[in-house]
């Protein structure tokens, strides 16, 4: 009897046990789950095969790194891959002939590096303040790539334009978000990266600095569940001349949405840069070309929503965004197939970023251009918390968190610019002559003291 006995509690805790599995699975949900399964979340810079904790943190080799200065290349590249994968591109597309530019040409400057030392050939003969500022930051932070470099950079002449409109052969801001595009644009960092004149906006530390102490003090659950939105509706890309128009038509009276145009010049419903970070959903908007905004977003643990970009810069290539519809039909893993489709009905504007299939590698949400699905994706994800977690935390933890917004990724990136450019620029002397230039240092000086209403286009003669 002892035996039956004994075979019969295994069958009764193995019923029971059948029972237990059976009723749990009438009430887990995968998606709503999501975030509280740490090893489900995958590291969005580690590959989609990478598990993390579900408060994954950056490892000590990275805290280190990210704020020094000093990194060798190879040093810079363990630390910031997708740093490189820009450059490494625009090195493949081979040799090109620089050619001497018009000096009065509207945001441009030639500038030579010799001996790891800047000078600068000419800069156009720009008035207006904005240029005259963001000029000079991008300036200061290649001079700070140089005297900061462990190993000498290559001697090299090169040119820049701060304009909307890229210029061939040139360093920019912004390029277009094409693959077939035929502009041997470079993308430089944003002037950002050195600072804003602004008062409250400062140095992007300074910046971050206050978005730290934003997310410190307002945990997801205490984020207001609104998707936020502050702009002006007229300044839209020449490609989608009523993108933000029609962002604020379709938010309009919505109880999901904190969307507004500002009051004219004083915009007195404007909100700071880091109080977006106050809300669970941040909505990106492009200008005339890019909109300087979105490193700031991108700072946030918030899930960024835009339409597809029409234009990259270097921030948005940590962009690893989700199809809309990718994420609402197949609850966030669409499957490549799904991914494929969304695009096709995108009419192919994911461009050289491209999109994820799987929300759990996304750190944003693309929705259509004209935001008709805005609010069914904003209602997704405020029904869907584990998804929106996961995405906001895969973009600060992949973007603050491993150091790509501070001044160690940016100066890695300069000299990876500059050693990149020195291989494929092909600089005739005959043409560019022997002129050696003005020292940046002495430039700068002139620019304070003498040449405050705008400078001439000739500055070495």
């Amino acid at each position: 009897m002892a035996p039956f006995r004994k075979g019969l509690y295994r069958l009764a805790a193995l019923s029971l046990f059948t029972l237990v599995l059976v009723v749990l699975s009438l009430f887990y949900d995968p998606i709503r789950t999501a975030e509280q399964v740490g090893i489900r979340n995958r590291a969005l810079f580690g590959g989609p095969q990478t598990a993390l904790r579900a408060k994954p943190s950056p490892d000590e080799n990275t805290k280190d790194k990210k704020n020094r200065l000093d990194l060798g290349e190879d040093e810079c590249r363990a630390a910031f891959p997708l740093a490189f994968a820009e450059i490494d591109s625009a090195v493949a597309r081979g040799g090109f002939v620089l050619e001497k530019s018009n000096p009065d040409y509207k945001g441009l400057v030639q500038a030579r590096i010799r001996d790891g030392k800047l000078s600068i050939l000419t800069a156009a003969p720009d008035t207006l303040p904005q240029i005259l500022h963001q000029r000079t930051a991008i300036l200061s932070q290649i001079h700070r790539a140089l005297i900061t470099s462990p190993t000498p950079l290559p001697n090299t002449t090169f040119a820049f334009c701060i304009n909307d409109v890229p210029k061939n052969n040139t360093w920019a801001f912004s390029r277009p978000n094409k693959a077939s595009s035929r502009l041997n644009t470079w993308l430089m960092p944003s002037f950002a990266s050195w600072s804003w004149p602004k008062m409250n906006l400062g140095t992007m530390a300074d910046v971050l600095a206050r978005i730290d102490h934003i997310e410190a003090s307002t945990p997801w659950p205490a984020k207001t569940d609104k998707a936020v939105w502050r702009g002006t509706p007229w300044f839209n890309p020449l490609g989608q001349p009523r993108l933000r128009g029609d962002l604020v038509r379709a938010a309009k009276g919505k109880h999901w949405a904190d969307v507004q145009a500002l009051d004219g010049g004083n915009a007195s419903n404007s909100i700071a840069i880091e109080q977006f970070c106050a809300f669970r959903y941040v909505v990106y908007t492009e200008g005339v070309t890019y909109s300087g905004r979105l490193p700031y977003h991108q700072a946030c643990e918030s899930v960024l929503i835009m339409a597809p970009v029409t234009w990259a810069t270097s921030s948005a290539l940590l962009l690893r965004p989700v199809d809309a519809e990718v994420l609402m039909e197949g609850g966030g893993r669409g499957g490549t197939g799904a991914a494929v489709r969304a695009r096709q009905r995108r009419g192919g504007q994911g461009g050289v970023l491209g999109t994820v299939a799987d929300y759990r590698d996304a750190n944003a949400v693309y929705v259509k251009s004209d935001f008709s699905n805005l609010e069914a994706v904003v209602l997704f994800l405020r029904e869907h918390q584990g998804v929106a977690r996961t995405i906001a935390r895969n973009q600060r933890e992949g973007v603050v968190g491993r150091g790509y917004l501070g001044a160690a990724a940016e100066t890695c990136y300069w000299r990876g610019l500059v050693r990149g450019w020195a291989k494929v620029a092909e600089v005739d002397e005959r043409v560019w002559g022997t002129e050696s230039g003005l020292r940046y240092e002495t430039w700068l000086l002139n620019e304070v003291s003498s040449r405050r209403h705008g400078t001439i286009g000739k500055v070495g003669g």
